[in-house]
């Protein structure tokens, strides 16, 4: 074969590769789009992250305040018209020990974990009649309800975990919500609300 028909032959399978390229390139642009076109509204595309994959709000996590709050909410659904006394976390917060009084000052006491599960059924606590008109008169004298400390207990240390809170008399005299509250950096923070008025205070940090 000559020179120039050597050179020919080159420059045409140059050519049709490039061709064959550009049709590859296009048909996986058709591909993808087909495939993008096709993925239901909301939904996840393959490589991407859908928006159950994101990360969660920090409120949801062990130990946060959205977890504590369907915990109790579970405990009082489990034992009816009961009012909150005491939370306890255990486990960093993935499971709540929670004292109840029911209306005839009955305590119980159950675990339950943070995505509302009762894990223990409620335990009748062993008291006398005098520790039961106590709590009684407790769960009666309380204006702010559990639901309500809990938001302002985040109000006054938004980025805190309660690992601790019960609903009693603060020096024998004014009924309080209190609080042992914990950031990331592991300080710890006191925060009582007054059960009667809602007024905060804070201590630590």
């Amino acid at each position: 074969m000559s020179d120039r028909k050597r050179a020919t032959s080159i420059i045409r399978s140059v050519f049709a590769g490039s061709a064959l390229l550009a049709v590859a390139a296009c048909g996986s642009a058709a591909t993808q789009s087909k495939a993008v076109e096709a993925a239901p509204a909301g939904g996840a595309i393959a490589g991407l992250a859908s928006p159950s994959e994101m990360p969660g709000d920090p409120s949801q996590e062990p130990g946060g305040m959205a977890g504590l709050e369907k915990a109790g909410a579970a405990a009082v659904a489990a034992v009816q018209g009961s009012t909150i006394l005491s939370v306890q976390a255990e486990n960093d917060g993935q499971l709540w020990e929670i004292q109840l009084a029911g209306p005839d000052g009955t305590e119980r006491v159950m675990e339950v974990d943070a995505s509302g599960k009762v894990v223990s059924e409620p335990r009748v606590k062993d008291t006398g009649e005098t520790e039961k008109g106590r709590v009684m008169s407790i769960a009666k004298d309380a204006k702010v309800t559990f639901k309500e400390a809990v938001e302002k207990v985040s109000s006054a240390v938004p980025e805190g975990k309660i690992t601790h809170l019960s609903l009693d008399k603060y020096n024998e005299n004014t009924l309080v919500w209190d609080a042992d509250v914990v950031t990331p950096d592991g300080t710890w923070h006191g925060v009582k609300v007054d059960a009667t008025t809602g007024a905060v205070t804070k201590e630590g940090g």
